[in-house]
């Protein structure tokens, strides 16, 4: 096999981040990539990605250079879409292969979604040390394809840790270092400030429980900002302003750190870097598991919030809108109980997260791992 790299890197120069899609992805790269830049402002950094995905919104703005790949999904598309990227698999590969050697990384660090599988394979083919971020219990499908080609794996639970074997290392989930530094307090009094949102996409369930809620939520008890997605953003819209309600309701939050500084409560999905935001920002929530996650991921994050009286979970089937706003007004009512969630869920935190990871790195990069 031929191999670009006459020997190994002493450090980490150059960094190329594959994959994205999603928010969670993409935020778990910039908070590797911001610490890395933070402690050597020289190093260069490279995300390749997709046009389609979140990352080709927000990578760029932090002031990180961006080159995509062209390729599709494979997991609950149609068979149609399906066979089209697996046609166009191998020249996906070697488009990924053809930016790593032009950028000639210390290192690949793979963070999931469909883009990440054919650069890091491209990158191992021509010689190329590569490691994975894998944030969820059950390894997703470009990591798991993944496993058997990288040198390293930085996990999150020790149910993925048993996938990648010897070559993982509990890290715990990358969180961006604005929410390690964020001064919040619950409020005493006034509305409850309240943060509605499903994820960087938005969730069409917990939008709909909403628009149902918003009716037993009067706006001098509860002030309500909520993240719609855009597909969604005209319908909710739309809710609030046929019953006259108040509300902040965007598309997209680009700034979530400062949004999280200012809100009492948080209504969210349960993906691990949702979680993981929450924590890191000792923030109360409701969460509201998306119930079709692989291996149930979700609804195990969540629990073991409510567990530690960090979080309340309503399940998203037997769910009313009545249900949610009883539970947004009880804690409305009851800011000692808020406040202890909150503190029970900064104790849950990992802040050290990003720097195992980059201790990952370097051994991998250096040659200690994956020779």
């Amino acid at each position: 096999m031929p191999t670009t790299q006459s020997r190994p890197m002493s450090k980490l120069e150059r960094i190329l981040f594959a994959g994205g899609g999603t928010g969670g992805h993409v935020f778990m790269a910039v908070a590797v990539a911001q610490e890395l830049k933070r402690q050597d402002s020289t190093r260069e950094i490279l995300f390749v990605g997709t046009r389609q995905g979140l990352e080709a919104r927000l990578v760029e703005p932090l002031g990180f250079k961006l080159e995509t790949i062209n390729i599709g999904g494979l997991n609950r598309v149609g068979i149609t879409r399906a066979l089209g990227t697996l046609t166009r698999l191998p020249f996906t590969i070697i488009q990924g292969a053809g930016i790593v050697r032009r950028f000639s990384p210390s290192i690949i660090v793979g963070v999931g979604g469909y883009s990440s599988g054919p650069v890091v394979l491209g990158g191992k083919l021509i010689g190329y040390h590569a490691v994975v971020i894998e944030p969820n219990a059950f390894p997703g499908m470009a990591n798991r394809f993944l496993t058997r080609w990288v040198d390293g794996a930085a996990v999150a639970f020790e149910e993925a840790a048993r996938g990648f074997g010897a070559k993982a290392r509990l890290t715990g989930i990358p969180i961006r270092r604005e929410f390690h530094s964020l001064e919040s307090r619950i409020s005493e009094t006034g509305p409850l400030r309240l943060l509605v949102f499903g994820g960087s996409q938005g969730s069409r369930p917990i939008n709909t429980l909403m628009c149902e809620a918003i009716k037993w939520l009067p706006a001098d008890r509860v002030e309500i900002v909520h993240q719609t997605g855009q597909a969604d953003h005209e319908r909710v819209r739309g809710c609030y302003e046929a019953i006259g309600r108040k509300a902040d309701v965007v598309e997209f939050i680009p700034d979530m750190p400062q949004m999280f500084a200012r809100t009492d409560l948080i209504v969210s999905r349960a993906g691990a870097s949702t979680v993981a935001e929450l924590t890191v920002a000792g923030k109360a929530a409701i969460l509201i598991p998306f119930p079709n996650a692989a291996d149930d991921h979700q609804r195990k994050n969540a629990l073991a919030l409510e567990k530690r009286h960090a979080a309340i979970v309503l399940e998203q089937e037997k769910t009313t809108g009545r249900e949610l706003a009883d539970s947004i007004l009880r804690l409305a009512d009851n800011r000692d109980e808020l406040r202890s969630m909150a503190t029970a869920s900064k104790q849950l935190a990992r802040p050290d997260s990003v720097d195992k990871i980059l201790e990952l790195m370097q051994e991998v990069a250096g040659g200690g791992a994956g020779r």
